[in-house]
């Protein structure tokens, strides 16, 4: 039976909509089938680290993420009781190796509403809110999604492929008979946003209070006039009594000084560290929290799933087109999978074991320390690019071969980074081999001059595929014209 839809989304937030857009820009049609009435009115995540904001710039949709939010390009965390400040981290430096060196900070029900204006117009998506998936049965050639319409009803749409971004509850998980294995921190914490439209807006951020009756609070401005106050909550307090209205008013003053205020939004959370035992079953894929939950110390939850998105978008592009889809699906599987491991999970579990599980009286003194080890220059810049999350590689991938100092990371070249179609990059190559290179694999081809051949660090004539997500797939030096052939087919999963 033919497919109603090339691919089914389930899940209408950050990263459903990113890959809706992904797709979109690639010419593929998708459904988002939601079942909340509308998109959420509150902001849950709000920082979007630079990796993200190439994305986003390659899909064509950052201009009014930039407009809306606050460009940021130095965060300075201070403590609030001293003003001294602990740690700092400046991104200007980053401007040599990205097109978008500063993160953005914007609530995310924000983001979300942008990104649909943004993928609206493409006419390549139909978003159905109270949609809920409530099944679904795959076969080898396609998914049959069972959904609940606007009136109880269910309904079925057969999709070619199926992705599950409906969170951290997710529907097409559960279908799928998956869990999420993991932990949950013991502790909880309340966090509320606050709207300030005075002076205080001017304030260095992130702020932390280490005294007073809440031993441990922070502050962080998620954009303009709006600012998440966050502190643990005991496992014995009441939801009642940690959101209270005082206990915020009291938070306001000890991170941001008298004044006033309005409290926009106020809620308690567990944190949890889980990870789906498999990202792909079939024709069924899981990004964003359905796949994945981390702390969200140091804010890269989101932006790894909006990466999830990407990392989908031109594999799925490249199997309707006629690519081995079953091999496209089992790379996402084990380089996301591997890459949230590696790199997210633990980097996010080390925040939340060193500045928020830890004693009260310690806290400080270890982020005195961190802030001494960054003034070590090379501290501070692999700091700064895990927080600018532009180190993440791909070291285990089926599609993935060669050599290189690059294979698998970001191209060093700030505008391939961004992503694009899939590009083959060469230096010091004779001509006609990176002619027929270019005519027989029908992709566009790049010969660097010496100046941007540095920054791909190899010695001696080189040859190298960008992928359509930025990443470098496949590096060789000085490549023969099979080596080439073979290389490249691999990594994009040519038949």
């Amino acid at each position: 039976m033919p497919p109603d839809v090339p691919v089914a989304i389930a899940g209408a937030g950050p990263v459903g909509l990113a890959l809706a857009l992904g797709l979109a820009r690639l010419g593929v049609r998708s459904v988002i089938l939601e079942k909340a009435p509308g998109l959420p009115p509150h902001a849950r995540a709000g920082g979007i680290w630079p990796r993200t904001l190439e994305i986003l710039h390659g899909w064509q949709a950052l201009d009014a993420i930039k407009r809306e939010g606050v460009v940021q390009p130095t965060l300075a965390f201070t403590d609030a009781n001293s003003g001294t400040t602990l740690v700092r981290l400046d991104f200007r430096p980053l401007a040599a190796e990205t097109l978008e060196p500063f993160p953005v900070f914007i609530p995310q029900d924000r983001t979300e509403a942008l990104l649909l204006a943004a993928l609206e117009p493409t006419g390549m998506c139909d978003v159905r809110f109270n949609h809920p998936v409530v099944g679904l049965t795959q076969d080898s050639d396609g998914v049959d999604v069972r959904v609940l319409g606007d009136d109880g009803a269910e309904t079925s749409l057969r999709a070619a492929y199926v992705v599950g971004a409906d969170g951290g509850h997710s529907a097409v998980r559960a279908a799928l008979g998956l869990k999420l294995d993991g932990e949950t921190y013991p502790m909880r914490a309340m966090l509320a946003d606050v709207l300030i439209d005075d002076a205080r807006n001017d304030l260095p951020w992130p702020r932390a209070s280490f005294k007073g009756e809440f031993g441990f609070a922070i502050a962080i401005r998620f954009g303009k006039g709006l600012w998440r106050l966050i502190h643990p909550v005991a496992p014995t307090e009441t939801d009642e009594a940690a959101t209270a209205p005082e206990l915020i008013a009291e938070l306001v003053r000890v991170l941001l000084g008298p004044g006033p205020f309005k409290t926009d939004w106020v809620s308690t959370f567990n944190i949890h560290r889980r990870l789906a035992r498999e990202f792909t079953v079939g024709r069924v894929m899981l990004a964003g929290d359905a796949a994945h939950l981390n702390s969200p110390a140091g804010g890269q939850g989101m932006n790894f799933g909006i990466g999830d998105a990407q990392n989908l978008a031109w594999k799925l592009a490249a199997a309707l087109d006629g690519a081995d889809g079953a091999a496209l699906m089992r790379s996402y599987d084990v380089e996301r999978r591997s890459m949230f491991v590696a790199n997210v999970e633990k980097n996010t579990d080390r925040i939340t074991r060193l500045v928020i599980l830890t004693p009260t009286k310690v806290r400080p003194y270890i982020l005195r320390i961190v802030g001494l080890l960054t003034r070590l220059p090379v501290l501070r810049g692999k700091l700064r690019r895990t927080a600018a999350m532009i180190n993440l590689r791909y070291r285990t991938s089926p599609l993935i071969s060669g050599s290189g100092p690059f294979l698998g990371a970001r191209a060093p070249d700030p505008v391939l980074a961004c992503g694009g179609p899939a590009t083959l990059v060469f230096a010091g190559m004779p001509k006609a081999i990176v002619d027929a290179a270019a005519a027989v694999l029908k992709l566009p081809a790049r010969t660097l001059e010496a100046a941007d051949a540095k920054r791909w660090r190899m010695r001696g004539p080189f040859g190298a595929l960008v992928r359509p997500d930025g990443h470098v797939g496949w590096m060789a030096g000085q490549p023969s014209a099979d080596e080439i052939d073979r290389g490249v087919r691999q990594a994009l999963a040519m038949r």
